[in-house]
């Protein structure tokens, strides 16, 4: 009993040392460890959509192009339990929120109707454009290893990102209703999946790490879900935007996202302005 007693003890001093060194307290480590597990979760979810992705595509080159995506991904997941290790706070190594395997779920969908459009959409676009969202956020208020670790892997999700937009626009130059009609299928499917996980309902992944979901907050990374929400939604459309989809199509799909819980409807009728003229993680 003694010797739990002083293990224990131990790793309480340890524990107050680290947050000394980097100014943060227990609260935030309680949000690292649900942010860097939803992280990897999402790691492991691309892992799969881009190994099923390689056999639809024809030419060698794109089959190599996408096994690598694959590989950069497993790495990013190696990146993301050491940092778990290295500043003491669990990371589960499993899918748990169920949105990703839901969102898995479409993919192997699109995969069975050979829609290798709909795939792209489904992780190089919306799966990715988040992805970038939640990593230029871990760049901000958060400690020099998170910081750093965080910039190293959004340059892989940028790139990802611009792979999956360059292959769309050859898409679309070749099939554009089938390309905008594998949009359509793709946003009801996945979109909504995606920004619910922008929330307050992380319950079942913070069950699984011990932590308490209702004491952990993102002020300790001096934000909050509204505003992340805003930048999710900007950056997807700038994402639809850049591919060069028709804003007769991506309009209606923004303005559905107005049923998704927790969106602002002003911000959904600011972002369909802006789409008309240029022609969410976490706890």
């Amino acid at each position: 009993m003694n010797s739990v007693n002083i293990t224990e003890l131990d790793r309480n001093e340890v524990k107050e040392m680290r947050n000394q060194r980097h100014g943060k307290d227990q609260r935030y480590y309680d949000l690292m460890a649900y942010i860097v597990s939803n992280a990897v979760a999402g790691e492991i979810m691309a892992v799969e959509n881009y190994s099923e992705m390689v056999p639809l595509w024809k030419d060698t080159n794109s089959k190599i192009e996408t096994a690598k995506q694959a590989f950069e991904e497993t790495k990013h997941i190696k990146m993301l339990s050491s940092l778990g290790r290295r500043l003491d706070f669990p990371v589960e190594q499993r899918i748990v929120e169920p949105q990703w395997l839901h969102i898995r779920k479409q993919f192997s969908a699109a995969v069975a109707k050979k829609d290798l459009a709909a795939c792209l959409i489904i992780q190089d676009l919306m799966t990715e454009t988040m992805a970038i969202v939640l990593y230029k956020i871990l760049q901000r208020d958060t400690d020099p290893d998170t910081r750093d670790l965080a910039k190293s892997i959004l340059s892989d999700e940028i790139e990802h990102l611009g792979i999956g937009i360059r292959r769309l626009k050859e898409m679309l130059s070749s099939d554009y209703d089938g390309v905008h009609d594998s949009l359509v299928w793709a946003h009801h499917r996945v979109m909504p999946e995606l920004f619910s996980m922008i929330s307050t309902s992380c319950h079942s992944l913070c069950g699984e790490l011990g932590v308490n979901c209702g004491d952990i907050g993102l002020d300790s990374i001096r934000t909050d879900i509204e505003d992340i929400r805003i930048e999710a939604l900007d950056a997807y459309i700038e994402t639809l935007d850049e591919v060069g989809f028709d804003v007769k199509v991506t309009t209606p799909l923004i303005a559905s996202m107005s049923s998704y819980g927790g969106m602002p409807s002003a911000d959904l009728r600011l972002a369909q302005t802006k789409n008309s003229a240029t022609t969410e993680s976490c706890c």
